[in-house]
This record gives structure tokens, C-alpha cells and sequence, in this order.
């Protein structure tokens, strides 16, 4: 499968959405084949505001391809019509394992197409919608193939312009590729500013200071979206959230990316280090391009790269992380001498030991890794929920302020705002009031946080409390968890209740100088 290129301008058309796969339902004319007949379309893999995708068959060469038909309302401009089909040709001279090979590209009854290597695999959009960090060692893995991509193409001087997950690609051997190179510079206006929406190149997510600020974009800017990406992937939640697309690009004009051992304190120093460096604001402060972020990467490598990513694979068996019989060259990537390589958790070490260090190293990650919801667990759905704030009562009556809470998106997040103490400026608490429906059996609680360390007491609530009169009256918490991580799992024995109130006493320190809570998701989990 490949990607849509959708989301290409901050304020664009909505995503692509799984739900087109299998339905022809794009706005063309009803024909079957494209380029005189060679192109056998079957079905559409993907659809969004940019293009659809389609699987398809090359009757001339017998290989299955994917086509990318553009969107009506850039097929019918000739500017970009000319742009894409200019951007599709560079990017065609890129052959690399880890770029997804352009084959053909063409236009006939104001249909615009682009043939391209058929991808049997998840997008990296798709495994991280699981909302569930990435384990260390996959995440080096992953970036250092994303990596070795786009070295591929800065040295031919093409610029990607929007790296992010949906534009990363897992074949079916676990090799990562990454696509629509040029795509979002062949879409997007030549004068690309913030206050032109629907013109600044890359994606609102992840894309770098300088692209909104309309300067020339080099092979920095690749490096500081792959380092965002990373990030989410070890994180499990994005860097950045905003209201809106603009405001949420507009936030790294002024801060700087959080280090991932701030949200996680399992990451490895040196991957922290590695996405530290690449997100700076300041571009002359990250690595210079593709090869020289991957040339950090290798080194933390333990095995294959696409024998660690190929367990991001729907229904993937756990994979031996152990040193593989010939370890990566950090150059070039491909396999050299036993001693260039390190484990992630350590400094060299080589022959058995290093297996052994290895395989201790994994383990050692996975059993630290930041706590996930119990795929058997059931997650109550939440009827509603209330800010609880007896400071500012009328507050509760507002359940717009703590939906961002309860929607399933880790994207968007509730705040009650800054603090100038870590006392929440001597008010006390402040908390969310979830409302089950109905008595139900609960089991624990799941929250995703923006930033870690503030501390959470749980209630469970025969009735609904009255925010007026304050916290007292609600007597002793069920539990109370101090230092709560960016993904933490509070369980006890079951307890039936329908009201129950997570109540912050404890905030979480910003680069600004501020304290702040942050609380991009909850699930309040059942039996299973």
C-alpha cells in the first residue's frame, strides 16, 4: 500500500482514511485501465483529499503496481500538473531499498497518474494509531532506515518536505520505505507562509520551524520531521498538539521538542541524545542530512534493521534482537566487522558477550517500558466527562473542556491551563469527573499524559459530587500514584461505581518556566 500524500498543507483536506480501502469511489471517469491499456486498476488501497490510491496490475511487465491518481482539483491545474510530473521524474532517479521506486508516471483525459512499487504492508501511521510507545530498539531501527532514504536523496539534492508516518511504508519482509518524495513540494505554492493556508509544504505534526517561516528548505528540515517522528514512536503520543493545524505547527516556533527521556525514562541516553540533536529549532544545531542522522543511528543498531522492524508487522511473532552473524557498517549500512557494533543499552562489547548483553538489554526495555493497556482488558466507554476544579466551579458544567480526554485521539489534549508554582499556585487540585453512564466494574485506569511527573489520586463515586464543595467530602482515594509517567496504568481490585474522579495534585514542570497538566487520553478499563 502507499500513502495518499494527504495532509500535504497545514490547512488541507482531511486525511485518507482506511474506510476508502476496497471501494472505487473516486471522482473519475469509470475506466479500468490507464497508459493505453498496460495499467490494470483493481481497487483503491487509500483515498484522501490529495489523491487516491489504487492497487493495480502492469500488464506489460505482469507486476502488481500501485497507482496514485490525482485529486480533480489539481489534475485540472496545469502548474501543479507540471510540478508533480517534474518532482515524480527526480524522484524516479532515486534507488535505494528504502525508497519506494516510482516507475511511471503520465496523464490522459485530465486524469493525472503516478505508478509506483506496490507496498504490502502498514504504514508506520498505522502501527502507531495502536497508541502504544515502540519498543527502543525497533525505533533506532526504524529512524535509521527512514534515514538511509532520505540520504539517498539529499545526495542527489531532493528534499522530501514531509516526513511523517504515513509516509513511511513496511514491506512485508519488515524493510522500511519511505514515499512521496517531492509530492508536497510539486502541491504546494512557491510562496509557502503561515498566514497562506493550505500552501506551507509538510504536514502541521511534524513539520520544521523553517518551513513556516519562508526561508529555503534544505535537508535539514527531513531530519527534524524524522526526528519528530521518532519521538511519537517512542513516546506514543505526538510532539506537538495544538486546536488547530496552524497553532499546532506555530508551537515549535517557540519550543523547543521535549527529550524523549523526559516523557519516558527507559529511553537510552544516546537515542535521547540522537532526537535531541535532531529537533533543535535552530537547523545548524541538528545533523546536517539523511546520511549523517543515520551514521548516529547505526551504531545503537543489534541486529538487522528490518529483522527489529518487521515485528511492527500485523500478527508478528516476538524478534531474537541478538547480534545478527554480521553486524551493520556504520557508513554504509550494510554488514561489516563485529567489533563496529554496540548494544543500545551499553557500550561494545563482541562475540557471545554481546548476544548475551543484547538479549539482556531487550528484555531489560521491555520489562521498564511504559505500561499499555491489556489488549484483554475491556475500556469502559466514558458517557462524559467534567473539569472538577473547585476553584472555578462553573467549570463543571462544561463537558467541551474534557472531551479532548475521553475521544480516543492522542492528538488532542486537555489542559486546565498554566501554573506559575508546582503547587498549581496554592489551589490544591485540580481534576477530570468521569461519568461511566451506569455502575460498572473497574478494574484500573490508563492515562496517556503530554509530559510525566504530576501526581493523580483516583475516587470512586456512589453519586455525583458537588464541585463546590471542594475535595474533602469525598473522603479517602481508592489510590493514589506519585510521579505518573507519560503512559501509566493504575490497577486495584475491582470496585464498582458509575462517578469516578482523577483528581491532579501534582503538575509537570514546561521548558517555559511553568507547570502545566496535560492529558492527551484515558481509558478506564473493565474485566478481561
Amino acid at each position: 500500500m502507499s500513502s495518499t500524500g494527504d495532509d500535504l498543507t497545514m490547512m488541507g483536506a482531511a486525511s485518507g482514511s482506511a474506510g476508502a480501502r476496497g471501494r472505487a469511489d473516486a471522482p473519475w471517469p469509470d475506466r479500468s485501465h490507464l497508459g493505453g491499456g498496460r495499467y490494470r486498476l483493481d481497487d483503491v488501497v487509500a483515498s484522501g483529499g490529495a489523491a487516491v490510491v489504487w492497487r493495480a496490475f502492469d500488464e506489460h511487465l505482469a507486476r502488481p503496481v500501485a497507482v496514485k491518481l490525482l485529486h480533480p482539483h489539481h489534475a485540472g491545474d496545469a502548474t501543479v500538473v507540471e510540478r508533480f510530473q517534474r518532482e515524480a521524474r527526480a524522484a524516479a532517479g532515486l534507488s535505494h531499498p528504502n525508497v519506494v521506486r516510482i516507475y511511471d508516471t503520465g496523464r490522459e483525459d485530465g486524469i493525472v497518474w503516478l505508478v509506483m512499487e506496490l507496498v504490502e504492508g502498514p504504514s508506520l501511521r498505522d502501527v502507531l494509531l495502536r497508541r502504544e510507545p515502540l519498543d527502543p530498539v525497533v525505533v533506532g531501527a526504524l529512524g535509521e532506515q527512514i534515514a538511509r532514504a532520505l540520504a539517498a536523496a539529499h545526495a542527489q539534492g531532493i528534499v522530501h518536505r514531509d516526513i511523517k508516518p504515513a509516509n513511511v511504508l513496511i514491506a512485508d519482509d519488515g524493510t522500511v520505505k519511505v514515499t512521496d518524495f517531492g509530492i508536497a513540494k510539486a502541491l504546494s505554492g512557491i510562496d509557502a507562509t503561515l498566514t497562506n493556508p493550505g500552501t506551507v509544504m509538510g504536514t502541521a505534526a511534524y513539520v520544521a520551524p523553517e518551513q513556516l517561516e519562508g526561508v529555503d528548505i534544505d535537508a535539514r528540515a527531513d531530519v527534524y520531521a524524522l526526528g519528530v517522528v521518532l519521538f511519537e514512536a517512542l513516546v506514543g503520543r505526538p510532539a506537538f498538539s495544538g486546536d488547530t493545524p496552524a497553532a499546532t505547527a506555530a508551537m515549535r516556533l517557540s519550543y523547543e521538542l521535549l527529550p524523549p527521556r523526559r516523557a519516558r525514562s527507559d529511553v537510552p541516553e544516546e537515542l535521547d541524545e540522537i532526537v535531541t540533536r535532531a529537533t533543535r529549532r535552530d537547523r545548524n544545531a541538528r545533523y546536517a542530512d539523511g546520511a549523517a542522522f543515520a551514521d548516529a543511528l547505526t551504531p545503537l543498531l543489534v541486529s538487522r534493521p528490518s529483522l527489529l522492524t518487521a515485528r511492527l508487522l500485523p500478527g508478528a511473532a516476538a524478534v531474537n534482537v541478538g547480534r545478527s552473524d554480521e553486524p551493520l557498517d556504520a557508513a554504509t549500512g550494510a554488514f561489516a566487522r563485529p567489533g563496529d557494533v554496540r548494544r543500545l543499552l551499553g557500550s561494545a562489547v563482541s562475540g557471545a558477550a554481546l548476544t548475551a548483553a543484547v538479549l539482556l538489554a531487550f528484555l531489560f526495555v521491555r520489562d521498564t517500558a511504559p505500561e499499555t493497556v491489556d489488549d484483554a482488558r475491556i475500556a469502559w466507554p466514558v458517557a462524559e466527562a467534567r473539569v472538577f476544579d473547585p476553584t472555578r466551579p462553573e467549570l463543571v458544567r462544561d463537558p467541551d473542556l474534557a472531551r479532548a480526554a475521553i475521544d480516543g485521539d492522542a492528538q488532542t489534549v486537555w489542559s486546565p491551563g498554566a501554573f506559575t508554582t508546582a503547587d498549581l499556585d496554592g489551589s490544591g487540585g485540580v481534576g477530570l469527573l468521569l461519568d461511566l453512564g451506569e455502575v460498572r466494574e473497574v478494574r484500573g485506569l490508563t492515562l496517556r499524559l503530554v509530559r510525566g511527573g504530576p501526581d493523580v489520586a483516583l475516587y470512586a463515586l456512589p453519586d455525583e459530587p458537588d464541585v463546590r464543595d471542594g475535595i474533602e467530602p469525598l473522603g479517602d482515594p481508592l489510590t493514589v500514584q506519585r510521579g505518573v509517567r507519560s503512559v501509566q496504568r493504575m490497577e486495584y481490585s475491582p470496585v464498582e461505581a458509575r462517578w469516578w474522579l482523577v483528581w491532579v495534585t501534582g503538575v509537570s514542570p514546561t521548558p517555559v518556566g511553568t507547570f502545566t497538566i496535560e492529558v492527551a487520553d484515558l481509558s478506564v478499563l473493565g474485566p478481561g
